[in-house]
């Protein structure tokens, strides 16, 4: 009997054995604990067979698997002994238990499976989100929101300009000039320095008597005066627009709204006994009569009236002296 006690005292616990094992590998509690995510406490409490201090239940025996599968001991019967040192482990198995245990033992497979998992996922989310692409995400939406703002000024800004409009009275004959105005609203530019006003060509008239209202005078924008070819007895006046400016156009009693034209606009016009062209920008406009370029002269910003006939450039009437 004292040989079978002393017998017992040598064999290891099975705590002891785990520790032998861990030592002859020459493996830390710590790289086991980094391998298994099990706090060295844990672990240091199996050695000691202090498992009171454990969990419990399958987490015990996923902690003996895990400590097992590092060390290169069998799992199974890592378990085994483990379950028979706490004491654990059935005294009698029959076929139905034992199909019992497989059971729980396959749902304790299922149960770390999913610890793993989830672990693997805090760790996903553990990782640092990639702040330098969405700054650079933020960065490229907030250049298309600027762009896209600046072209919706753009667009107001252009939708806002006033478009200028003259209206053409029939003067009586001897009449004086009549001052131009762009839009109905900005007068002539006055010469202080003669201590004139400002004149420009008076509108010809066949009669004193207002005569009615005639169609609006169609006008093809940007064309050559040699793409349709004048009918016999018409002169074509050809309209290039080299800077910004309004104009107002009469061939032969007719008229047309005014409107402003950017610049690179030319307008074609053809007449028979007179064609007066109204420019808001005189510098900025050139005229070409049956294709020969006429010089017009004229000041940028200056309104001027140009007027055509068969022959060519009609003079401009002198002005009027100024009244005292």
């Amino acid at each position: 009997m004292s040989y079978l006690r002393k017998r017992e005292t040598i064999l290891p616990s099975f705590g002891e054995k785990l520790k032998l094992e861990r030592e002859k590998r020459k493996i830390s509690l710590e790289q086991i604990s980094s391998s298994t995510k099990i706090g060295t406490r844990m672990l240091q409490a199996l050695e000691e067979n202090k498992f009171s201090q454990l969990p419990g239940g399958i987490f015990n025996k996923g902690f003996v698997r895990a400590y097992a599968r590092v060390v290169g001991l069998d799992e199974e019967q890592a378990v085994a002994e483990y379950l028979q040192a706490s004491g654990d482990a059935p005294l009698v198995r029959n076929e139905l238990g034992a199909q019992e245990t497989a059971s729980r033992d396959d749902r304790e497979r299922e149960n770390q499976q999913t610890v793993r998992r989830l672990e693997s996922i805090s760790d996903q989310a553990a990782r640092p989100l990639p702040w330098g692409l969405f700054a650079a995400l933020l960065l490229v939406v907030a250049l298309a929101l600027s762009f896209w703002s600046h072209r919706q000024h753009e667009r107001a800004r252009e939708s806002a300009l006033p478009t200028p409009t003259t209206t053409t009275a029939p003067s009586p004959t001897g009449a004086g000039p009549t001052p131009g105005e762009a839009g109905g609203t900005s007068p002539l530019p006055s010469n202080s320095a003669a201590g004139t006003a400002p004149t420009t060509s008076s509108l010809k008239t066949n009669s004193s008597t207002s005569s009615p209202p005639q169609p609006a005078l169609a006008v093809a924008p940007k064309t050559s005066p040699n793409s349709t070819p004048a009918l016999p007895g018409e002169f074509t006046v050809l309209i290039q627009v080299r800077e910004e400016s309004w104009i107002s156009i009469s061939a032969d009693g007719k008229s047309t709204p005014s409107e402003l034209l950017e610049a690179g606009s030319e307008r074609t016009v053809r007449g028979r006994k007179e064609v007066i062209v109204k420019a808001g920008n005189a510098a900025g406009v050139t005229f070409r009569f049956n294709g020969k370029k006429l010089d017009t002269g004229g000041e940028y910003g200056e309104v001027k009236t140009v007027t055509f006939g068969p022959g060519g450039l009609v003079p401009s009437p002198p002005a009027p002296p100024s009244n005292p």
